[in-house]
């Protein structure tokens, strides 16, 4: 795998920034403490404590070592650069499995380079597994890093959508009702579905173990870690109409390309 100077340092220190949110934020997943309701109404959408710190350490660090870049994260406000590099970080993704137990959460970070994802990493401290991955004109690579181990991952040939395993985190929470009638139609023709695994379910996917995840209300911190770990795998991941997921939304990715003008057609009858 031939990568640049520039993006093997950042590399590099994605590891480092893995260890530092590992520290803060394993501790308080066994007793998770300022647990505040960010959304309005009747949502919920919780925010903990270990994000915030964890947000803050990240930022430090990468200002430390790369003061040009750009950095963007969930929690805090976009510092803006002087270079082509740009950051996305989302310290504690699936923060509901978190405050519940649940140990499928984890660290995103992305790295863009000219506004194009071209590191992800998938770190799931709870579990001791980090899915990296890398893409650009000439590179696509993803390995999963797993008790002192790295296995290069690849999806697995899908031809049909019935043979496929479909995966979604929360289709009853997520989708609004026409875009929720689209899943289910989906749904109705695979082979089964698993439900519940947030950034995990990529990381499967790109390990072969999965083949379709559909899912919407997006962003771009949720999103652009995953690009170059489904992607340097061998698959695809895009909007629901065949476009970039980098900024959100509704996005659907396959291990086999060959899924998405079917599943295209099923999703373009959202009416939301």
């Amino acid at each position: 795998m031939t990568i640049s100077k520039d993006i093997q340092a950042r590399l590099t220190h994605l590891h480092t920034l893995s260890q530092i949110a590992r520290e803060i934020t394993l501790p308080l997943f066994a007793d998770p403490k300022g647990v505040e309701n960010k959304a309005s109404g009747s949502d919920y959408d919780p925010v903990t404590q270990a994000d915030i710190d964890a947000e803050k350490a990240l930022r430090k660090s990468i200002r430390a070592t790369f003061p040009d870049d750009s950095i963007e994260g969930e929690e805090l406000p976009d510092h803006v650069g002087k270079n082509d590099f740009s950051w996305t970080l989302d310290p504690i993704d699936g923060t509901r499995g978190f405050v519940a137990g649940v140990p499928v959460w984890s660290t995103l970070i992305a790295l863009s380079h000219k506004n194009k994802a071209v590191l992800g990493m998938i770190d799931l401290p709870a579990l001791n597994k980090r899915y990296m991955g890398h893409i650009d004109e000439t590179t696509s690579k993803s390995w999963l890093e797993e008790d002192g181990t790295k296995t290069d991952l690849k999806t697995s040939p899908c031809a049909e959508i019935r043979d496929g395993i479909l995966g979604c985190t929360a289709p009853f929470g997520m989708f609004k009702p026409g875009e929720l009638a689209a899943f289910k139609i989906i749904g109705s023709g695979t082979r089964f579905m698993r439900l519940g695994l947030d950034a995990l379910g990529y990381g499967l996917l790109a390990e072969g173990r999965m083949d379709i995840i559909v899912e919407a209300g997006m962003k771009p911190c949720d999103v652009r870690a995953l690009i170059p770990i489904v992607e340097g795998a061998g698959g695809k991941l895009t909007n629901w109409h065949g476009g970039s997921a980098a900024d959100g939304g509704r996005v659907v990715a396959v291990g086999d390309a060959g899924l998405l003008p079917e599943l295209y057609t099923y999703l373009g009858r959202a009416l939301d």
